[in-house]
């Protein structure tokens, strides 16, 4: 199945956990900084300047590096913005269309005002001015929206194959049973639209960690510590696996009680040592009667 062939609702929550992940904007503003610098280093700002009235001291590529810094600046306050607000809900794709359009408008308002003061404040064609700053702001964010986009379908793919791996591990397991071998207990992770898209034995799950609106699954993949993605919460995550042996212990962290090797004391705080895996794990106070209570019970 392709992984973008999925309900519109799903996939607009999946855009949104997208761009609201740190990384995703880290890497947005950086490929927009690159193309922006290169274009303030290579492009020819007197075409740009040709529609104000120069009654200022300034070089022209001063004026259009200082209107280029503003301008930036407006988008990481958007993108900053965005990333906040997305945390806390999923917007609609108008939503995030309208969004990325009062951007854009903005990002020009503020540029051709910023060149139009740097100037010297004197007369300006207003029209071709604004024109030509939308058509630059269009052409710099086009490159970060085109990398995002690919960033965005790797991950789905990757989800997909692992989704898919999972399946024919729980396949495997099924025949396994069938030939009167002992089948192992799975873990099934499912996303935001609550479709499956990771599984793995029960034994290889070392912990899981929040990250933004997604979580990361830390697990043994042929003895090694590996990571899978996971858009989800940790408070959805809290409800479907709260009969397997993963245990809340802080507000960022699931740990597999199977794999806990040591619970010990750090200071004043409570820690926990896995099998298999070097992370150091905290015990928060409000977890730390059920986490004992539950590693207690398991060695009873």
């Amino acid at each position: 199945m392709n992984p973008l062939q999925i309900d519109p609702s799903t996939f607009v929550a999946k855009i949104s956990g997208f761009f609201a992940h740190k990384q995703s904007v880290y890497n947005f503003l950086a490929i927009t900084f690159v193309v922006a610098l290169a274009l303030v280093v290579f492009g020819n700002e007197e075409v740009l300047l040709s529609h104000t009235t120069q009654q200022s001291p300034l070089q022209p590529t001063s004026q259009v590096a200082i209107a280029a810094v503003v301008a930036f600046a407006v988008l990481v306050g958007s993108r900053w913005l965005l990333c906040i607000l997305l945390r806390r809900t999923v917007f609609s794709l108008t939503g995030l269309l309208v969004w990325v359009l009062g951007e854009v408008i903005v990002i020009v308002a503020a540029t051709a005002l910023m060149l139009w003061w740097l100037s010297g404040a004197g007369p300006v064609q207003l029209a071709p001015l604004a024109g030509m700053i939308l058509a630059i702001t269009t052409g710099v964010l086009l490159m970060p929206y085109v990398v995002s986009v690919l960033l965005f379908r790797l991950g789905e793919e990757h989800a997909e194959v692992m989704r898919l791996r999972g399946l024919l591990a729980e396949g495997d397991a099924q025949s396994f049973l069938s030939s009167n071998m002992p089948k192992e207990r799975t873990l099934q992770f499912k996303d935001r639209g609550n479709r499956l898209i990771f599984s793995t034995a029960v034994s290889n799950i070392l912990y899981v960690e929040a990250a933004d609106n997604y979580v990361n699954i830390h697990y043994l993949n042929e003895g090694r510590e590996d990571t899978f993605i996971l858009h989800n919460t940790m408070k959805q995550l809290e409800s479907d696996l709260a009969d397997t042996p993963l245990l809340r212990c802080h507000r960022c962290y699931f740990v597999n009680s199977e794999n806990v090797k040591l619970l010990r004391k750090e200071g004043v705080n409570l820690v926990l040592e896995l099998r298999g895996s070097f992370k150091v794990i905290p015990v928060t106070k409000t977890y730390a009667a059920q986490v004992t209570a539950r590693l207690a019970a398991s060695v009873e």
